[in-house]
């Protein structure tokens, strides 16, 4: 391993000499020379440059506005038809995705990735955390959207609950399956949903699908 210059402050130096830093008093910077072990080291090895990273967000997925969507859905236990809600995102929505790189020994990068966009619309199940100001906005027009936790799933997210009995209705069937509540195959189905756009971002951990034919064009559209 050739030699790795490393970003020691001032107040560090004699720690990092310590565990085998070195002084290049030409270059004017500490180094691991040729050889050595990263070890403890690696918290001074600098964040390359050439990509303009950022450090883990609380939230994963962020879109600069976005849609509450209201379907409707037969509820397993009681056999009623019962309101459910999810979210729309639009084009311009992003994904926070991790840099890695599996060839090196320590990972420079880990912990930090970049935001990317798909430029397609996606519709959002699966959501383990929401920002406050989100679960706000959904608690307009539901109260039965919220956290619980899934058997199938082995996890906690916020799952619609039926309105008339309460039973937890998982996310699988009404966003995996052709002609769920949440996955219309139809110009028909989907002109029988409704789209409320929020303006204000939107913030959470969760799972996006895309489609296709999504039949956005078809949904009932409404304002805040």
């Amino acid at each position: 391993m050739a030699r790795i210059d490393l970003d020691v402050p001032y107040s560090q130096k004699d720690e990092a000499k310590s565990l085998g830093a070195r002084w290049d008093p030409q270059a004017k910077t500490w180094y691991i020379p040729d050889g050595a072990e990263v070890g403890q080291l690696a918290r001074w090895l600098p964040i390359p440059n050439d990509f303009e990273l950022e450090h883990e967000p609380e939230f994963l997925v962020r879109s600069p506005y976005y849609y509450v969507m209201e379907s409707l859905s037969d509820c397993w236990k009681c056999n009623a038809l019962t309101r459910v809600f999810s979210f729309k995102l639009p084009e311009e929505h992003e994904e926070f995705q991790y840099i890695e790189d599996d060839e090196e020994e320590f990972t420079l990068t880990r912990g930090l990735g970049e935001w990317k966009s798909h430029g397609h619309r996606g519709t959002v199940s699966n959501v383990h955390s929401l920002s406050p100001r989100v679960v706000k906005q959904m608690h307009r027009f539901t109260e039965t959207f919220k956290l619980a936790y899934s058997k199938t799933a082995g996890s906690r997210y916020f799952m619609n609950h039926c309105q008339h009995c309460g039973a937890k209705l998982g996310d699988f069937f009404m966003h995996s399956e052709p002609g769920g509540a949440f996955f219309p195959t139809s110009p028909e189905q989907a002109n029988k949903m409704f789209l409320f756009r929020i303006n204000e971002k939107f913030d959470a951990n969760c799972d996006i699908r895309y489609a296709t034919d999504d039949f956005m064009d078809y949904m009932q559209i409404g304002g805040e």
